[in-house]
């Protein structure tokens, strides 16, 4: 135990000036290292004082770590002061430009406005005169619509007047024209009245010369209808009534004849190109 009271008195030492300065706070680096020298068998001892070796790396740890945080903390309320600086200069700068935006908008709508107040003082200049303009214009055409219906008027009345003389001229005019119209219609109705009669008997001594007869046609007759081309050639003979003897012998007459005579005048003609008559035999 001699051998070993040395190193014994020297660690006890070592642990007691350590303990003091943590203590004390004075310092915050690691411990001097424990001598080599120490033999197993003082292993209880060491052992012992280790705990309080770690108690004193811990505290030495949290100190360290309290003022990390409390640096930390320091760094990050500057960081925060500092962003809290920077907003408030970017915010004065935001506002600095809104401002200036606000202002140039300001006079962007002042002077749109002065130019739309300008605008709409010519354009009502422009009305006033357009109005004054079209006020005379207006008097002008109705002033001279005035003067044309009195000419219109004038020469309606003129026109007028001029038409009924014509329309009386006209109308006794016409009086002795139609008179003079009726008395020679008149007269050709006669004449082709008369030309008609002469040329339907004509027709009829034409077909009498064809016709066959005997006795027993005596006291009959028979009804035809014929159609005649511009030439006088028969185009069709068609029989009405009458005696079926006679109305045949009648038909082959009118055939056998081929052409009738026929008025060169074409309104007697018109009367004779569908002609009714009645054939009755000379006996």
């Amino acid at each position: 135990m001699g051998n070993f009271k040395g190193p014994l008195v020297t660690s006890g030492a070592l642990h007691l000036g350590l303990f003091v300065m943590l203590m004390a706070g004075d310092i915050f680096s690691s411990p001097p290292p424990i001598p080599e020298a120490l033999d197993v068998n003082v292993v209880q001892a060491v052992a012992i004082d280790q705990a309080a070796v770690e108690e004193y790396y811990q505290r030495i740890e949290d100190k360290k770590e309290a003022v990390r945080r409390a640096e930390q903390q320091k760094i990050e309320e500057a960081q925060r002061k500092a962003r809290e600086v920077e907003q408030k200069r970017q915010q004065q700068l935001e506002d600095k430009r809104r401002a200036e935006a606000a202002a140039a908008d300001a006079l962007r709508k002042k002077k749109e406005q002065e130019k739309k107040a300008e605008e709409e003082r010519k354009r009502k200049e422009q009305e006033r005169l357009k109005a004054e303009k079209e006020a005379k214009e207006r008097k002008e055409k109705e002033e001279k619509e005035r003067k044309e219906r009195e000419r219109k008027a004038a020469e309606e009345e003129r026109k007028r007047k001029e038409a009924a003389e014509r329309a009386e001229q006209e109308r006794q005019m016409q009086e002795q024209l139609q008179a003079e119209q009726q008395a020679r219609a008149r007269a050709r109705s006669r004449q082709v009245l008369s030309e008609l009669q002469k040329y339907t008997a004509l027709i009829k001594q034409t077909i009498q010369r064809h016709l066959i007869v005997d006795a027993s046609m005596k006291g009959k007759s028979c009804r035809l209808n014929i159609r005649l081309a511009s030439n006088g050639l028969v185009t069709q003979v068609s029989v009405l009534q009458g005696d079926a003897i006679l109305c045949r012998a009648a038909q082959t007459a009118v055939y056998r004849a081929e052409t009738l005579p026929v008025s060169p005048e074409p309104d007697v003609f018109e009367q004779l190109r569908n002609i009714n008559l009645t054939v009755e035999p000379n006996l």
